[in-house]
């Protein structure tokens, strides 16, 4: 798993890069022998390393992560990984002692967005879709995108005309940005922060639309309160 630094307004970066560091086929919710694999955010640095924040399907409690993992350049505060470790210990529910194996730090990771034009006017490319979950609030990626060796954009964009309504309108936004030549498909894991539109009383339901290739006829996905 590379290590690479990223920023948002280099978003089309950070996923050229997400497609060379996230080409497991693991899922972020996954067990391979004794190692997990899990979207978690990062939250600093205690006494003995880097600490992460772990968040199961749904509503699952807060888990707190310690490792021995030194300070890393790449890891910023509230930045969302693909954390490789393993559970040493549980002295409690809330509070696990792990030893990480590696990171990718070139998961897609962003708020959620509004649109500034018509929703016509932005880019949709197709993706093959292979899993799109919540974890509190976030809503969770991992999708295959055609490798063009140029920059594209992926992010989640809402409606902003359904903001207070019931049902709340988000898109999968993927951008090829004008490159035409594509060559192979490569996993690819995005992270986007949701909670203020999430916990507004008037949400009740969360639906993502999404351009899926291999289903396309799926058009949206639900998440329900």
């Amino acid at each position: 798993m590379k290590r690479v630094t990223t920023y948002w307004f280099v978003l089309a970066l950070l996923l050229a890069v997400a497609l060379t560091s996230c080409s497991d086929d693991n899922e972020g919710m996954d067990v391979y022998s004794d190692f997990r694999y899990d979207l978690v955010t990062y939250t600093g640095q205690d006494g003995t390393g880097a600490t992460f924040e772990y968040l199961g399907q749904n509503d699952s409690a807060v888990v707190t992560l310690h490792s021995t993992l030194e300070r890393q350049n790449d890891l910023k505060e509230g930045r969302r990984v693909l954390l490789n470790y393993k559970v040493e210990d549980k002295p409690s529910a809330s509070h696990w002692l792990v030893t990480v194996n590696g990171y990718s730090a070139g998961v897609a990771s962003d708020s959620l967005r509004y649109n500034t034009q018509p929703l016509e006017t932005y880019q949709m490319h197709p993706m093959r879709l292979k899993s799109l979950w919540r974890t509190g609030n976030y809503i969770n990626l991992r999708c295959e995108l055609e490798y063009t060796g140029k920059q594209r954009m992926l992010y989640l964009m809402m409606d902003k005309e359904t903001h207070h309504a019931d049902t709340v309108h988000c898109y999968l936004v993927h951008d090829l940005m004008g490159a035409t030549s594509t060559y192979f498909w490569r996993s690819c894991y995005g992270s986007f922060y949701v909670g203020k539109v999430w916990q507004l009383e008037s949400c009740k339901v969360l639906r993502v639309h999404v351009n899926d290739e291999t289903y396309p006829d799926k058009q949206y996905y639900d998440f329900s309160k």
